[in-house]
Order: C-alpha cells, then structure tokens, then sequence
C-alpha cells in the first residue's frame, strides 16, 4: 500500500480503482467487485492504494473503502433500488408519456432523496466521517455555490483536514445529485450536484492523484476502471435537427450522450496513457437489454 505523500520507486506498482457512475446500472459495478472479494476472500478495499467514484460509483467507492462487504452492497440497492427509482405504472407511454413526465418535473426533481440516503446508511453509519475510511478516496462532485468542481478527498497531504470531518453520507448524495432526478446536496452551506457532469467515469481523476499527490510514477501506475454497462449513444437520422428542450430530455437523452461520449474518450486517453497497464470492465447490453435497463 502507498502512504500518502511518499516518493514511490519505478519498479513498485501503485494500484487505483475507478468507478463509474450510471445510476440503477452501478449494481454491475458493484457485483463486479462482489465477485473478486469472493475469489480472492478479502475486502476489495485491500487491493488498491486509491479508491475514486463517482454517483453510484461513488456510493460504491465509499462503502469498498470502508470495507463494507460488496455483496452487502448489491443487496441493499437491489432491494431498495425500486424505492430510490419508483415508476408509475399507471402512467401512459410513449410520446404522451415524455409530455407528462416534462410537465410534472419542470419544477421539482423526478425522486425524492430519502430512499436514497436511507440506502447509504443502510452501508455507512449516519455520523460516519469521511477521515475515518479505511482506504484513501476521491470522490468528485460539482459545487454550484462556488461554481466550480470539487473533489472530495482523504488526507493523502498531512495537511489537509477539511474534507475529513465532512459525514460520508454528505459526501456520497453530493456526488449522485444527479440533474432532475434528485434534489441538490448541501454541505456547510455549499450545495452540489452530480460528479458525473464533469467527471462520470473518474480514471483521469485517479491518474491525477496519485501522479501529483502520491508522488507516483506513470510506469507505476495500474488502473482498474469498472463500468455501468455504458452503451454508445447515437442519434436516428430521422429526428431530425432543431432539438429542442423536450428532444434533449426525452428518455435521458442528453445525459446518455454526455455519459457515452465522456466514457468514451476517457478510456481512449487512459489506453493511450497506460497501455496494458489500464484495464476496462464494463459490457454493453444489447437494445433489449438496454430497454429494460
């Protein structure tokens, strides 16, 4: 394991994991790692110097750094995913539906946060600070008081304390404040929305932080990025060209493309950067599972 701060030798290797956010789809990223705890009968905490997530990635990164059992993980948002992410069934479908669901969330977020806090709890002890984890992590979210990104971290410099006395649970809704689907989160008097706006799939985030605070060097450096079943995002050619508001919130459409286009060309940079060194786990679910999804 690293120590923060320390010069690391070319020849001994800094390992990082990153985790992407997806919503509902980071249960993938978390059976993922469920199964290497139960190949290798460890937490996956152990097996990396920095943990980074973001959105559910995050909610995922945070419990793999308190070393809080992955198929815990699994079970918890598995069963309370339909509460954090209701659906009507009695509603219509179709192109009626887009309209109904435009006009009913124009004004507020489409869920509510409870559900979704109760879940993190259900994982991380209410009063739980950030400067009690077990493993370093990085955790990004966007501060709209300040305007400007913001990276929640563990002391990897001796002299940063801040963060450290901030509630993980805080930490974690900041990071999945996901634009209209839940409401903005607030930590001393800032409030935050999604990582995932500047940073959904956090890899370069990792990179960062162990080149620049770790004092790692880039031969050093291994990287294991799990993803959310990201799918590319196209466009038909026959919806034409004047997109409108409704067009680019229709079914999620403008945060698919953001979240397909970032991871996209994230992971072009970190092979291009890594080389062998970057290893991807994710799988792209065919339309019909993509529907369900």
């Amino acid at each position: 394991m690293a120590v923060p701060g320390d010069k690391w030798p070319s020849k001994q290797a800094f390992h990082a994991l990153a985790l992407t956010g997806g919503g509902f789809r980071g249960l993938f990223s978390a059976q993922v790692l469920a199964s290497i705890e139960e190949a290798t009968n460890q937490p996956v905490g152990q097996h990396f110097d920095l943990i980074c997530g973001t959105s559910i990635g995050g909610i995922v990164a945070i419990a793999a750094a308190f070393e809080v059992p992955m198929a815990k993980v699994v079970e918890v948002f598995a069963s309370r995913g339909p509460s954090i992410f209701p659906s009507n069934r009695r509603a219509p479908t179709g192109p009626v539906a887009s309209k109904v669901d435009l006009a009913k969330h124009v004004g507020k977020p489409r869920y509510s946060t409870a559900p979704l806090r109760q879940a993190i709890e259900d994982l991380i002890p209410r009063n739980t600070l950030l400067g009690e984890a077990v493993h370093p992590l990085a955790i990004p979210a966007v501060n709209l008081t300040q305007g400007s990104p913001q990276v929640f971290k563990t002391h990897h410099k001796p002299e940063w304390q801040r963060d450290s006395k901030l509630a993980v649970v805080d930490i974690a809704l900041a990071t999945a404040a996901a634009p209209t689907f839940f409401e903005l989160a607030e930590i001393g008097g800032d409030r935050y929305a999604d990582g995932g706006l500047f940073a959904n799939a956090p890899d370069q985030i990792a990179l960062h932080e162990a080149e620049h605070y770790f004092g790692v060097q880039p031969e050093s450096f291994r990287l294991l990025s799990v993803g959310t079943t990201t799918k590319s995002y196209s466009v038909a050619h026959s919806a034409g060209r004047e997109f409108g508001i409704g067009n680019w919130m229709k079914d999620a459409r403008l945060f698919s493309v953001m979240i397909s286009a970032q991871q996209q060309f994230v992971g072009q940079l970190m092979t291009h950067r890594l080389g062998d060194r970057y290893v991807r786990i994710d799988r792209e679910p065919s339309h019909e599972q993509a529907e369900e999804l």
